[in-house]
C-alpha cells in the first residue's frame, strides 16, 4: 500500500501547519547531503507532500480523497453477506456519471497542478542553486577586484613616494647649483678685485722689484769685495809663509828683500 502524504512526512493527519513545516525541514536536512536516486526521489515526494499539505484548500481536498479512499477500502473489506444489492435509477446513474466525470476532471487538474508545483519547486531549487553559484562568483570577483584595487593603490602610493623623492632630489640639486653659482660669482668677484688691486699696485710692485734688484746688486758687490779681501789675505798669508820658509832654509836671520819668494 502506498504511503499517504502524512506518512511521507512522518505526521499524523491532525498535524498543524507549523508541524508540517518543521517535519519538511527535518526531511530536507536528512536528504540534503545525499545524491543517490532513492534519496532524491524521497526528497521530491516529501517536497510534493509539503506543497499540498501546506496549502489549506489543497489539504482539504486531499483529506476528502483520503476519506473516500478509506471508505472504499472499508467497503471492499466487508463480508459478502453484508452487501445488499440495490438498484439505481437512470437519473441516479446519470448523476453519478456526471459526478464521476467532474471528480475525474478535478483529480486530473489537481494532478496537473501538483506536477506544475513540483516542476516549479524544482525550477526554484535550480534557480536557488544558480543564484548561490552566481553569488559565489560575484563574491570571488569582488575579492579579486578588492585585491586589484589594493594593489593599484599600493602602486599609486609607491609612484607618489617616488615622485616626491624625485622632486626633493631635484630641489636639492637646484639649491646646490644655486650655491655653486653664488660661490662662483663670489670667486669671480674676488678674482676681479685681485686683478684690480694688482693694477693699482703695479707701480708699487715695480718699485719694490727695482729695490729688490738694487739690494741684490749691492749684496753681490759686497760679496765680491769680501771675496776679493779674502783672496788678498790668502795671498799675503801665502807670501809670509814662503818668506819664513826661505829664511829657515838660508838661516841668515835676515829677511832678504830680493828674495824671489817675495815676488808676487
Amino acid at each position: 500500500m502506498a504511503k499517504t502524504l502524512y506518512q511521507l512526512l512522518n505526521l499524523p493527519e491532525s498535524a498543524t501547519a507549523q508541524q508540517i513545516h518543521s517535519a519538511f525541514k527535518t526531511v530536507e536536512r536528512l536528504y540534503a547531503g545525499r545524491h543517490d536516486d532513492a534519496s532524491l526521489a524521497s526528497l521530491t515526494r516529501a517536497r510534493e507532500a509539503f506543497l499540498i499539505l501546506s496549502d489549506a484548500q489543497r489539504r482539504l481536498a486531499y483529506d476528502r480523497k483520503l476519506v473516500m479512499a478509506q471508505v472504499a477500502t472499508d467497503s471492499a473489506n466487508l463480508p459478502a453477506e453484508q452487501h445488499r444489492p440495490f438498484q439505481l435509477t437512470p437519473r441516479q446513474v446519470a448523476v453519478a456519471a456526471v459526478l464521476a466525470a467532474a471528480a475525474g476532471v478535478w483529480l486530473y487538474r489537481d494532478y496537473q497542478k501538483t506536477e506544475q508545483l513540483a516542476a516549479a519547486a524544482s525550477a526554484l531549487l535550480r534557480q536557488q542553486e544558480s543564484l548561490a553559484q552566481h553569488s559565489r562568483i560575484e563574491r570571488e570577483q569582488a575579492r579579486i577586484e578588492a585585491e586589484r584595487s589594493l594593489h593599484q593603490q599600493q602602486i599609486e602610493e609607491a609612484n607618489r613616494l617616488a615622485s616626491q623623492q624625485l622632486a626633493n632630489q631635484q630641489r636639492a640639486l637646484e639649491l646646490l647649483q644655486s650655491r655653486v653659482d653664488a660661490e662662483s660669482r663670489l670667486d669671480e668677484q674676488d678674482i676681479a678685485a685681485g686683478r684690480l688691486e694688482m693694477q693699482y699696485r703695479k707701480p708699487e710692485l715695480a718699485l719694490e722689484l727695482q729695490q729688490q734688484k738694487q739690494q741684490y746688486a749691492a749684496t753681490q758687490r759686497e760679496r765680491a769685495l769680501r771675496q776679493h779681501d779674502e783672496n788678498i789675505a790668502s795671498i799675503n798669508s801665502l807670501r809670509a809663509a814662503r818668506i819664513r820658509a826661505y829664511d829657515r832654509e838660508h838661516t841668515t836671520g835676515e829677511i832678504s828683500r830680493s828674495n824671489p819668494a817675495l815676488d808676487p
